[in-house]
C-alpha cells in the first residue's frame, strides 16, 4: 500500500545528525512522489528554515510550519495561519529575561524570526542549524507585532521543566510543548501538527487513514495518532516509544528510518 499524503517532521526525523537527508531517504521520498503521492514536510521550524532541508529533495511542495500554526499548498496558497497575541508573547519574553538562567526567547511572526538584541550562543547555534539569521528586537517591538505564529524558549532541560509548568498555568489560551529536551515551543491553544494534518488532508480530499506520518518527539505525538500509518523514529525518547507498537517504530534518523518504513508499506 502506498499512502497518498506523507507528513514528515524534519529535525531528528527526515535529516540525520549532520543535518542532511541521506541518499536512501531522498530516493525513497522521490519514488513516492513519482508514484503520485504528496510529500508534506511538517515542522516546528520557520518556513525559510524548512526549505534548507526540503530543497535537498525537491523545490516545490506543500508544507506545515510552526507546529501547525502556518501551512501552504504547493502553489503558495495559505491553508492555515493562526496567531496568538503579541502582548502575551512580549510578556513571555520578559518572563524569560527575568529568570536566573541562560534561557533565550525567540518569536516567529510570518516569515521573520525575532530574538533578543543580545544574541545568546543558543540562538547562534540554531541559526547554524536552520541556516537562517534571527532578527534582533526589543520586547517593545515584539509587543507591536500584528500577531505571533510561534514562540520558542531555548534552555537547560530542568529550567524548561519549571518554566513550562509556570507558563502553562498563567496562559491557558496557549499550548506549551517540547520539541526537544532543550526546546519549549509555544503556540495558540488548539494549534498542533495533528490539527494541521487534518486540515491539509481535507484540503486534498484524502482520508487520514491513507496517510503516513513520521516524527521523533512529543510535538509529533498527536500527529502520529491521527494517521493510518504512523512511524516513530528509533531516536525518540524512551517514554514516548512506550506509547507505540513495535511495528510503528522505525530505525533512527542516522540509519534511514524514513526510507526503511516506506519500503515496508510500498
Amino acid at each position: 500500500m502506498s499512502a497518498q499524503l506523507i507528513f514528515s517532521d524534519l529535525d531528528g526525523t527526515l535529516i540525520n545528525d549532520d543535518l542532511e537527508v541521506t541518499l536512501k531517504t531522498r530516493d525513497a521520498i522521490r519514488r513516492q512522489i513519482i508514484n503520485g503521492n504528496i510529500f508534506i514536510p511538517t515542522s516546528a521550524r520557520l518556513p525559510k528554515g524548512m526549505m534548507t532541508v526540503v530543497n535537498q529533495i525537491l523545490k516545490v511542495c506543500p508544507f506545515i510550519a510552526y507546529n501547525g500554526a502556518l501551512a501552504f499548498d504547493e502553489t503558495g496558497k495559505v491553508l492555515i495561519s493562526r496567531f496568538f497575541k503579541a502582548k502575551e508573547a512580549a510578556e513571555i519574553c520578559r518572563y524569560v529575561d527575568e529568570q536566573d538562567n541562560d534561557a533565550a526567547w525567540n518569536i516567529y511572526s510570518g516569515y521573520v524570526w525575532y530574538c533578543s538584541e543580545q544574541k545568546s550562543p543558543r540562538i547562534e547555534h540554531e541559526e547554524n542549524i536552520v541556516q537562517v539569521q534571527a532578527t534582533p528586537a526589543t520586547i517593545k517591538q515584539i509587543a507591536k507585532l500584528q500577531g505571533v505564529h510561534k514562540g520558542l524558549i531555548m534552555g537547560k532541560a530542568a529550567d524548561l521543566d519549571q518554566m513550562q509548568a509556570e507558563l502553562a498555568a498563567k496562559y491557558p489560551d496557549l499550548t506549551f510543548v517540547r520539541s526537544a529536551e532543550n526546546l519549549l515551543e509555544i503556540v495558540l491553544k488548539g494549534v498542533s501538527k495533528a490539527s494541521a494534518v487534518k486540515i491539509v488532508a481535507q484540503e486534498y480530499g484524502v482520508d487520514l487513514q491513507n496517510c503516513i506520518a513520521f516524527g521523533d518527539n512529543y510535538n509529533d505525538e498527536d500527529m502520529l495518532e491521527e494517521v493510518g500509518y504512523p512511524f516513530l523514529m528509533g531516536n525518540a525518547p524512551a517514554e514516548l516509544k512506550q506509547k507505540f507498537a513495535p511495528a510503528q517504530i522505525t530505525a533512527d534518523n542516522n540509519h534511514d528510518g524514513v526510507a526503511k518504513a516506506l519500503a515496508k508499506i510500498e
